[in-house]
């Protein structure tokens, strides 16, 4: 008997000292576990941000011949490596908070995505339930990052420019093409998608309309399930607008072009927020329609291969996986990835509220981006300007502005 309640001492004791280790702690040699929420099915947009996201645990696994210290390594804390499990959130904010709530459950200690502004605060959402750090590559929507909409903060960092951001330089562009080529712009228009991605657009573009001293003269907003954008498309050519703002993601974005070209309506500019601009099958589509107007922030473009090597080397490999040049959202996808890789780098250790802290404290090493480094503020917004005004002129993405040692052409102007 009294063997017996030893072995139960002992046992009970065990049991203890196991419970009290973090979920999160990974034992030397294991895989360390990292939760990605994209929308796999209905487009090929998230298999290619999943590619990117595949060519950036290579790059945290593998030793790679760079002058960057991460990519020369095998693996992070004393050569572990990360493992990417992948979730389909479809395009629903409710399967988003399903999925997340999964990859939650399964231990990973960080978790990333999800594209959609919309899907991005359901992943959020359950991330801050569970303390565990969420580094959101491409969605652009303020409210995510903007202190008030979301507590979100302590958990969530984001890579890409948000449409604030965004905004601002859009009307800084429209200001130069009047300043400097005599564009005449005056009215400007906004189509936007009906979700929080486009509703948050609008907002940001009507207040800095206003506030550059531009005339809005239409916003139209569209649902996502249209299939014909033919009367959307009319009344922004109607409203006389000299320029044209898209919230719009690849397949909508291609039939507004579309409807515009059958049109005949050929505004100065048409600046789009991130999302089907930045797709790489676009420029295909401006370039048959034989429009040079389309212009958008980017995160990189190939154009920028010769000033970025790191970027380049990046490039060809994703090229390698998809047969096309990596886009703005695959990039910042990618540096999501990184991005976590060097948090728990930085902690040393994979504990979520160690992690939570390193991603608030440093400045992160991105040479891969012409900003070469990634910083988030106390609402985890990257406020180092993570973008560039990119115009698609004879189907090459073109940087137009700022206007810098990165600037790859002038802007087309008709």
């Amino acid at each position: 008997m009294k063997k017996t309640r030893r072995f139960l001492a002992i046992m009970l004791a065990a049991v203890m000292a196991f419970a009290m280790v973090p979920a999160q702690a990974q034992a030397a040699g294991e895989e360390i576990p990292i939760g990605a929420v994209l929308p796999l099915t209905g487009s090929s947009t998230g298999e290619f941000l999943k590619a990117a996201m595949e060519v950036a645990e290579d790059i945290v696994n593998n030793s790679h011949d760079l002058d960057w210290d991460l990519a020369k390594n095998e693996g992070i804390l004393d050569g572990q490596k990360i493992k990417i499990s992948f979730a389909d959130h479809q395009a629903s904010a409710d399967l988003a908070t399903t999925e997340a709530a999964k990859l939650l459950d399964d231990g990973v200690v960080a978790i990333t995505g999800a594209y959609n502004s919309g899907c991005s605060a359901s992943v959020a959402t359950q991330a801050l339930e569970y303390g565990i750090p969420m580094v959101c590559g491409s969605s652009s929507s303020a409210s995510l990052t903007d202190g008030t909409t979301y507590a979100f903060g302590s958990i969530f960092n984001r890579v890409a420019a948000n449409d604030e951001q965004e905004s601002i330089e859009f009307f800084e562009y429209l200001k130069l093409l009047n300043e400097k080529y005599n564009a005449g712009i005056k009215k400007v228009s906004i189509a936007w998608i009906n979700n929080a991605y486009g509703i948050h657009a609008d907002e940001m573009f009507q207040k800095y309309a206003k506030e550059n001293g531009f005339e809005v003269a239409a916003s139209v907003s569209y649902e996502a399930t249209a299939t014909s954008f033919d009367t959307e498309a009319a009344q922004i050519k109607d409203s006389g607008a000299d320029a044209v703002f898209q919230a719009s993601y690849i397949g909508d974005l291609t039939l507004f072009a579309q409807a515009y070209s059958s049109l005949e309506y050929n505004p100065k500019a048409i600046v789009c927020y991130c999302g089907g601009f930045q797709d790489a099958s676009f420029a295909k589509v401006a370039t048959d329609l034989g429009v040079n107007a389309y212009a958008g922030g980017q995160a990189c473009t190939a154009q920028l291969s010769d000033k970025l090597p790191v970027f380049a080397y990046v490039n060809e490999l994703y090229k390698a996986k998809t047969g096309q040049d990596i886009d703005g959202p695959a990039l910042e996808e990618f540096a999501s990835i990184i991005i976590a890789a060097q948090a728990i780098q930085a902690a040393g250790s994979t504990d979520p509220e160690a992690v939570n802290a390193a991603l608030k404290a440093n400045e992160f090493e991105a040479p891969y981006l012409i900003t070469q480094k990634v910083h988030f503020d106390a609402n985890g917004q990257n406020d180092i300007m993570p973008a560039v005004v990119t115009q698609l002129i004879d189907g090459k993405y073109e940087v137009v502005y700022p206007v810098n040692d990165f600037t790859t052409s002038e802007p087309d102007v008709k």
